[in-house]
């Protein structure tokens, strides 16, 4: 067995790409960042239709009046950010199954 690289073709633009056995994907770093980077901007939409969710709910049940306000706030924050999280990771499957165009 080798350790040294294979060469093989992008999965998405078709240019050379350095690969081991392992990478199921074979992007270039080009494309992968093109990808990470349009999945992250995508991934704030459902971000903050949780966050605006779940502040309406705050004031729907008066959480407001609560003596554990910094709870539901901390609690909202890590609801957003696991929201993030999850969207981008969906979102990066869903780009990378559609493939992305690079600027010429």
């Amino acid at each position: 067995m080798s350790d040294a690289p294979e060469a093989a073709t992008c999965g998405n633009c078709g240019g050379p790409v350095e690969s081991d056995g392992t990478d199921r994907r074979r992007l270039c770093a080009e494309c992968l960042r093109l990808i990470v980077e349009r999945s992250t901007r995508l991934a704030v939409l459902p971000t903050v239709v949780v966050g605006l969710l779940y502040g309406w709910m705050l004031i729907w049940t008066h959480m407001f009046d609560s003596r554990f306000l910094m709870l539901w706030i901390a609690l909202g924050v890590a609801l957003g950010w696991v929201t993030f999280k999850v969207s981008r990771r969906v979102l990066f499957e869903v780009v990378h199954s559609r493939g992305v165009r690079r600027e010429a």
